[in-house]
């Protein structure tokens, strides 16, 4: 049975957040290695011994990957997904056409800009984390 928008506007998120996809989580790790063999499908058991996380974190992570829509699971098999596979190869595309037009920016024209920016990012150490 539909609901009105109003009703629809106040329905509260449950508050699920994306899956930390950063280089030191086993999400991440899990991840970018189905990522960078995009064009294959593994096994879990194939994915612990390729990927340095603890074997045990490997299948909830799969699952929690899975109901993100991030990869896809077959069978025994585990792949990223079709779609989450376009987007981030548009996105390098994007970036490598748009470096390729105004040949990117080099360390020596960062800290040049750096030195005359109205606004300079912050160099404490807070900031190189992210």
């Amino acid at each position: 049975m539909p609901i009105s928008k109003d009703q629809f506007q106040t329905i509260e998120d449950k508050g699920e957040s994306l899956p930390d996809l950063g280089p030191d989580t086993t999400q991440g790790a899990v991840y970018r290695f189905l990522l960078e063999h995009a064009d294959q499908a593994f096994r879990q058991r194939e994915i612990v011994d390729e990927v340095d996380v603890p074997a045990g974190s490997v299948g909830p992570t799969l699952k929690r990957l899975e109901e993100h829509g991030v990869v896809e699971h077959r069978d025994q098999y585990w792949a990223v997904s079709d779609a989450e596979h376009a987007v981030v190869s548009a996105g390098f595309h994007g970036a490598a056409t748009a470096d390729e037009i105004d040949g990117g920016f080099s360390d020596d024209d960062v800290d040049a800009w750096m030195e005359n920016a109205v606004d300079p990012i912050d160099d404490t150490e807070d900031h190189k984390e992210q």
